[in-house]
């Protein structure tokens, strides 16, 4: 028998794909409303190899056994890694095949394509766009008015999507100063790690070399509950088995290399300058020198040392909210103008 864990690519065999029970019931929930006229869009925002590619595949293969009226949809799952869809033209023309209707690949022509399709037929496309960061990185070919077509298409129910990225889809459209508000239209969905039941399912799945509980219990402290690393361990548990007793040390010592080649390394160029860093260390350590150094900015020269160490702790936690994304300078601005 081969190994049946393996890692490195999405799935594609759904006797494979393992758990997300509760997301796929969402991101089909939010696609049983077409009966209403009324479709929702799902963005599945996760970290890298957390299984998202898969689960859209899993979502564009399986919807003949999970909606109550397939024959209303046709999904287009879009791998936009695919060199065919890093033009408009390629990308309209890869979805408008794979729906099976002619059109020109133009934004008018795709809108009237769609409208018909629903119109005519009664069809409800449903086009899953995996690695979404590739059209907003490529902002010459996919401006403003390819996500504004888009959106009133799924505001209209002509269409829905289903969209999978690192980063929330309002977050892309910012940073590549992009004003569409494409976003607005879509339900959050937060992929992470397995469930403990999902995980105690994937390596249950039926093999010639059954784990016991001391090695599934092994696994979860060696990878936890996340599914690329899972099987990563549990592939190398498999093939240790082989040839028993089980050299852990060696094992752990394998994972921790095979999970170093697959981990994003941040370039050289990215790491925070030697001063940003300096400055952070001094926060945590001395955090009553900033504190005292804005209260001493607003005339309060006589607040105590825990006022200021206080008032430091503060300044480092807006800090660290910026560098995270999760507030802007331009946000916190004008509070400061009312203190000082």
């Amino acid at each position: 028998m081969s190994n049946p864990f393996f890692y490195g690519g999405r799935i594609t065999n759904p006797a494979h794909f393992v758990g997300r029970t509760k997301e796929l019931r969402e991101i089909f929930s939010a696609l049983e409303t077409a009966h209403s006229g009324q479709l929702q869009h799902v963005q599945v925002v996760g970290p890298r190899r957390i299984g998202k590619s898969s689960l859209l595949y899993q979502v564009a293969q399986t919807y003949p056994q999970r909606l109550a009226q397939p024959e209303k949809y046709r999904f287009v799952y879009v791998d936009l890694d695919d060199a065919r869809c890093h033009t408009l033209p390629g990308l309209l023309n890869f979805i408008l095949a794979q729906l099976k209707v002619s059109a020109r690949p133009t934004l008018a022509d795709f809108e009237e394509a769609i409208e018909r399709l629903n119109r005519v037929q009664g069809i409800y496309p449903v086009i899953c766009l995996d690695e979404f960061e590739h059209l907003t990185s490529r902002k010459e070919q996919f401006p403003n008015e390819v996500f504004e077509a888009w959106r009133s298409l799924a505001n209209a129910s002509k269409m829905a999507f289903i969209t999978a990225s690192k980063t929330p889809l309002g977050k892309l459209l910012q940073q590549s100063d992009l004003t569409s508000t494409f976003h607005n239209i879509f339900i959050y969905l937060e992929l992470g790690e397995f469930t403990e039941a999902e995980a105690e399912a994937l390596l249950a799945r039926s093999t010639d070399r059954p784990f016991s509980e001391s090695e599934t219990a092994a696994l979860f402290t060696l990878a936890g509950h996340h599914p690329a690393q899972l099987q990563m361990a549990a592939q190398l548990l498999y093939e240790a088995r082989a040839n028993p007793p089980v050299n852990w040390s060696a094992l752990k010592a394998d994972y921790k290399k095979r999970l170093a080649q697959v981990q994003p390394v941040r370039p050289p160029g990215n790491q925070p300058p030697l001063a940003r860093r300096i400055l952070f260390v001094f926060f945590i350590a001395f955090p009553t020198a900033p504190g005292r150094f804005v209260l001493d900015l607003l005339k309060n020269k006589d607040a105590s040392d825990r006022t200021a160490a206080i008032l430091g702790w503060v300044i480092l936690a807006l800090l660290l909210l910026i560098l995270l994304g999760f507030i802007s300078v331009s946000e916190i601005l004008p509070w400061l103008k009312l203190l000082l």
